[in-house]
């Protein structure tokens, strides 16, 4: 009788670094202690208020990580020059018309839509990234597209749909809610589950083929749907659910971030020498902490400062980074972009 040989699960060429803090976006390190404190305990505020510093300590950053690798990109002429300072400026002139015009709120709605969509589109490059076989087919990259694309329909709507429940319908000073139809809803779930269907089976081809299999792309297939729907869709878990895709989304980026400018020599901000010279966690924490004091700096001294001439100023300016930070990821991370 042949004996049945079970194969080795690993996750490929991925580090602990790799899989912890970028394909699993941290959450065993602040996902327990999360559920420990209780969606009432996050709602409380006490003794933190723990939006707040979720977003000043890893959210902002995340963010103004994105001019590291702009600005190198930029200087190896991978990414127009027009993408960067250029840009944000456009921005700016458009929200501030905007603003003008009576329209802030409609003009904000339609960047936290669009933030929506980013916050997918990461994952999906995530997997791109870390979870691609060697030998892959073009019918399982077609594959791959389409189990994470199917899903972010229901992801993006159905966020503002319930976004619209749990406010009652009212806007809040960042996005207008939208309810829709629950026909609706329910082809995007459909479809959702057809994304999720099409991905377990891209996996099992993998599986099937492969000597030892790599579950990077299955792990990160099934974070993508259980995170989302954690921070997107739940209105029993609304709170802790967003504090934690918010997390997850910045830490995550601020790995990759890190990995890809680590790795370099043409980095203008933070230079591979210096990178290289620490230890592993040492030398992304002091890329975190220079991209946390520069968007600090920015936030709390310098965009301030242009009050007395438009008293939105700041938060025009502020608002812009984000819906910048968007358009540029684009083309940042695009394949011509390259690493």
């Amino acid at each position: 009788m042949n004996s049945v040989r079970l194969k080795l699960w690993t996750v490929g060429k991925n580090n602990l670094f790799d899989v912890v803090l970028i394909i699993m976006g941290g959450l065993p390190l602040y996902l327990p202690f999360l559920c420990f404190i209780g969606e009432a305990g996050l709602r409380a505020n006490v003794p933190f208020d723990w939006a707040f510093w979720g977003n000043q300590i890893v959210s902002m950053p995340h963010v103004w990580a994105t001019y590291a690798r702009l600005t190198r990109k930029i200087g190896e002429g991978k990414v127009h020059f027009l993408f960067g300072a250029p840009a944000y400026i456009a921005v700016v002139a458009l929200l501030i018309i905007a603003s003008l015009k009576g329209f802030f709120l409609e003009a904000m709605t339609a960047v936290n839509v669009w933030q929506s969509f980013h916050y997918l589109r990461q994952v999906y490059g995530i997997s791109r990234f870390f979870g691609r076989p060697e030998g892959e087919t073009n019918f399982e990259k077609q594959l791959s597209f389409w189990a994470y694309h199917l899903a972010m329909p229901l992801f993006v709507i159905g966020r503002w749909n319930m976004l619209y429940i749990y406010w009652h319908g009212k806007p809040s000073d960042a996005i207008i809610p939208v309810g829709f139809p629950a026909p609706l809803l329910t082809i995007l779930w459909i479809l959702a589950g057809l994304g999720l269907g099409i991905g377990l089976y891209l996996e099992a081809l993998k599986y099937g083929r492969a000597k030892n299999y790599d579950c990077s792309g299955l792990l990160t297939l099934l974070i993508y749907f259980a995170i989302h729907w954690f921070g997107f869709l739940s209105i029993q878990f609304y709170f802790i659910g967003f504090i934690t895709v918010t997390i997850f989304h910045a830490v995550q980026y601020l790995g990759i971030s890190w990995h890809f400018e680590e790795m370099q020599v043409t980095t203008n901000i933070f230079t591979a020498k210096v990178l290289k010279a620490l230890p592993t966690l040492g030398s992304f924490v002091a890329f975190w902490l220079a991209v946390y004091l520069v968007g600090d700096f920015a936030q709390s001294a310098l965009m301030p400062l242009g009050n007395s001439l438009y008293p939105k100023f700041a938060l025009v300016c502020l608002s812009s980074i984000s819906a910048h930070h968007y358009l540029v990821d684009t083309v940042l991370w695009g394949r011509k972009a390259g690493i």
